[in-house]
């Protein structure tokens, strides 16, 4: 392979992993243990979420450098895992260096002819296992399906488009928020807070978040911070569009009481304890794998991540059924969802962030957010700061919860990554 064809294969590496949503340090090290596994030395690589900074001394002796640019196109984490297995397989000699290249190129190119409906599709059914989760009927689910199969679409047609996502973002959510209660005012049907909840959790920003505590656990602050200020640019940006969305509803002066419920409390009252439990579990892998197919994650990993998300949310709703705090439950849920995906990860020699982020998603506080921005629709200032606190509250420990069970296996990953990867 000619030192410019190695200098593109390091580079296209680097730039297919940040491009569909791979964390920064991961993109770091899988260019930096190609290059090790071509032979190249003195291998220097610098990422940042918008760019990649590749540097290695040839056998000539001469430097190379290359800068590349890069753009989120959006989230694609099968494409970042097989990266991750491309370099894995060269470094242990099952994939030959003249191939790396052709390799990578394939990689870019998954998953590039699915069908415009999978994105609709797959937030649709994600949609349908919030619904339950919220306390939703088939009604719910219907409505919330519909609303989050349309968001889905007006982000197809923005996603071309500069910062399309943050604008489907508000968009959607005043989609997501208007059609629920304009059903409800007319019809009487259904409960609104789990038809708009089930409708906007697959806008929340789970996979940003994820990104941000992996980065600044390994102290590279500059990418967290970044990641970090994507996912709140987002949230605020849902809950925009979701106050939006309440006070245009009550402009129209249609506001009348709209149903509201706790998480699964509709059905758990008429459930034993075995069909609450099933009840619980059922709806947050639909929701949890709904999500991983709106990543695009591979299929074992949706699986596994839909499973550790059970385990996960089980976790917080035991407790919750125990009256313990919901800020204990928030972090010790949160602690156990991180703690088998890494598990799984390095079980299935995958990256964690895709199982991590599937199982988390359940946990997200999106109905704090909604009824806090209800609130404020309404004019209800107080109750609406104080939702909006204990929102927020719940978001921070959940992160928490989330970098402490991941920072148990950086060390042992570290001192592992010496010898191998």
């Amino acid at each position: 392979m000619s030192a410019s064809w190695r200098m593109k294969a390091l580079c296209l590496a680097g730039r297919i992993i940040l491009e569909n949503g791979g964390e920064t340090y991961r993109a770091e090290d899988t260019v930096m243990h190609i290059a090790q596994a071509l032979g190249l030395a003195e291998v220097d690589v610098f990422g940042v979420p918008s760019g990649m900074f590749v540097s290695y001394t040839d056998e000539n002796d001469n430097r190379q450098t290359s800068v590349s640019r890069v753009y989120l196109k959006g989230f694609h984490l099968a494409r970042v895992d097989a990266v991750n297995q491309i370099s894995r397989k060269l470094t242990s000699g099952e994939l030959e260096p003249s191939g790396l290249y052709a390799a990578l190129k394939d990689a870019e190119r998954l998953g590039a002819d699915l069908s415009p409906w999978y994105m609709p599709a797959a937030a649709a059914l994600s949609a349908l296992g919030f619904a339950v989760m919220f306390g939703g009927g088939p009604i719910d689910m219907l409505i919330g399906a519909f609303c989050a199969a349309l968001t889905q679409l007006v982000n197809n047609r923005l996603s071309h488009r500069t910062a399309g996502s943050m604008a489907s973002a508000l968009i959607g959510s005043v989609f997501c928020t208007m059609i629920p209660l304009l059903f409800h005012a007319v019809t009487g049907l259904g409960v609104t807070d789990a038809m708009v909840v089930s409708a906007l959790m697959p806008l929340l920003p789970g996979l940003s978040m994820t990104n941000a505590v992996q980065d600044i656990l390994r102290g590279d602050m500059v990418s967290g911070v970044a990641h970090g200020a994507r996912a709140v640019m987002i949230a605020a940006l849902v809950a925009g569009g979701a106050l939006m969305g309440t006070r245009l509803f009550h402009m129209m002066e249609l506001g009348m009481h709209l149903a509201q419920v706790t998480p699964a409390a509709a059905q758990s009252a008429q459930l034993s304890m075995a069909g609450q439990v099933l009840m619980v579990a059922a709806s947050s892998f639909v929701a949890g794998a709904g999500f991983g197919a709106l990543l695009h994650a591979p299929k074992k990993a949706i699986l596994w991540g839909g499973l550790i998300g059970i385990v996960g949310y089980l976790t917080y709703w035991f407790m919750m059924q125990e009256s313990i705090s919901e800020i204990i439950a928030m972090f010790v849920a949160a602690f156990v969802a991180a703690t088998f995906g890494q598990l799984a990860a390095r079980k299935l020699r995958m990256i964690a962030t895709v199982f991590v982020t599937i199982a988390i998603l359940p946990l997200v506080p999106g109905l704090g957010l909604y009824r806090a921005m209800s609130a404020l629709g309404q004019s209800d200032i107080s109750g609406g700061l104080a939702i909006a606190a204990k929102t927020m509250a719940l978001f921070l420990i959940m992160a928490i919860g989330i970098g402490l069970g991941s920072a148990l296996f950086s060390v042992r990953r570290r001192q592992e990554s010496r010898v191998r990867f």
